[in-house]
């Protein structure tokens, strides 16, 4: 039964590329980052992965466009390996006028999104929920320790399949090539966790995108879209953020 719930998520899942663990085990262990939620389509409960980057801002990786129209956080544990919902005051929608993104693979995969506010509250969700801040201007170094927090897939603990779980690891190395920008690193991820922020432990602040996977048991290495050296990725961040000054 847990074999066929996972074939069947991956089947249907927009990104069953990033499902790889760095190694001969998973490292990954539950969390609780309010700022971080599941993005799913209007009537699903499971996709990817967005993280809040300002009050209505939002960032995940390209190739879940998809899924990037309902945004879950604080979402509970799963049961039997089913994906739980979160509750409607903890539910917001994607803006119909405000999706950009590229989906060209490793390296220039990349959406910024603005949500709405929350039907009950009336607030926004980085109001309530939080955001982090983006580093814009650093190129990060290899050997930096970085963390990725995401909704990824698990079939060996079902209560943490499709729940929000994070691991910590290091950057591999950055390449930057024509309009692509290219991040690899040995975190942990499962499919689900595209989208998902690659956040320095360092100064707290996200430098990349996780996208892709890459890694095997006996290593190897996934794979994102480092913000700082693209440029087309790095000015919607920044329009976006430009647009927030006109809800003060």
């Amino acid at each position: 039964m847990k074999s066929t719930l996972i074939a069947m998520l991956i089947a249907t899942s927009p990104l069953a590329n990033d499902k790889t663990i760095c190694g001969p085990s998973d490292n990954r262990e539950p969390s609780y980052d309010t700022r971080i939620a599941r993005a799913s389509e209007m009537k699903g409960v499971a996709g990817c992965t967005v993280t809040m980057v300002g009050r209505s801002c939002a960032i995940s990786a390209g190739h879940c466009v998809d899924a990037l129209e309902k945004l879950s956080f604080n979402v509970p544990r799963s049961i039997n390996g089913q994906p739980q919902a979160s509750s409607a005051e903890d539910t917001y929608y994607r803006t119909k006028d405000f999706l950009r993104y590229e989906n060209s693979g490793p390296g220039r995969d990349w959406a910024v999104i603005r949500v709405l506010p929350n039907k009950i509250t009336g607030n926004y969700p980085g109001d309530v929920q939080g955001f982090y801040k983006v580093d814009l201007k650093d190129k990060p170094s290899r050997g930096e320790s970085i963390s990725i927090t995401g909704y990824g897939l698990d079939g060996a603990d079902m209560t943490n399949n499709l729940a929000q779980q994070t691991h910590k690891g290091e950057i591999l190395k950055t390449r930057t090539w024509g309009a692509k920008s290219l991040l690899e690193h040995n975190v942990d991820t499962m499919g689900g966790n595209s989208g998902s922020s690659i956040i320095s432990v360092a100064t707290g602040k996200i430098i990349g995108i996780h996208t892709h996977g890459g890694c095997t048991e006996k290593g190897g290495e996934n794979k994102g879209t480092l913000i700082a050296k693209s440029k087309t990725f790095k000015s919607v961040i920044e329009d976006c953020l430009a647009w927030e000054k006109s809800l003060e």
